[in-house]
């Protein structure tokens, strides 16, 4: 496997495919965790399935500031020539939108952590402060508002995951290869 450390005009590297991937790794643990957080009849799995969550959130959290950090001064491949205008905007629309769910959905979670006096701690290692004092008010919106967000970063996902299906399968172009490592 030969692939570069920075993003190059073709594909993206080695620092920017580790992000990615293990975002998509932690995202997808969410999801799996909070359904089977929802889905239990037991009051001790589902509390270390919170736990675990609150935990998994912090790291994506962590990681999607990392990530952003290194686009910032990392520029991505470019898009493929035969784009449209409309289709540029999408792409990019998309990719933000999905960087700023990806930051607000965890950072949601730990107000309604916070506001309903449950702090959150990273796999039991430290304590993470408060970011709001107790309110049941809070805790309500921000129950609401984070599943808001977390079912607009299924829909946003979902189009990233589709629009890069179509450009491998119909388009036949290297947009969704320029994601992956190449292997020699």
């Amino acid at each position: 496997m030969n692939i570069p450390i920075r993003n190059t005009r073709d594909a993206y590297g080695l620092i920017a495919q580790f992000f990615h991937w293990l975002i998509v790794v932690g995202i997808t643990l969410q999801y799996i965790w909070a359904w089977r957080a929802d889905e239990t009849d037991s009051i001790r799995l589902e509390y270390q399935l919170v736990v675990q969550h609150k935990s998994i959130g912090m790291t994506v959290l962590l990681l999607a500031v990392l990530r952003i950090a290194w686009r910032l001064f990392n520029r991505p491949p470019a898009l493929p020539d035969g784009m449209s205008g409309w289709q540029r905007f999408a792409a990019a629309f998309t990719h933000w939108a999905l960087y700023g769910l990806i930051l607000c959905m965890p950072i949601s979670g730990w107000i309604y952590s916070s506001a309903a006096g449950y702090g959150a701690e990273f796999y039991g290692l430290l304590d993470i402060p408060d970011l709001v004092g107790t309110s049941e008010g809070l805790e309500d919106v921000f129950h609401d508002v984070h599943e808001l967000l977390g079912t607009a970063l299924l829909v946003v996902a979902g189009v990233h995951v589709a629009a890069a299906l179509q450009h491998h399968f119909i388009k036949k172009d290297d947009v969704l290869k320029r994601m992956l490592p190449k292997w020699n």
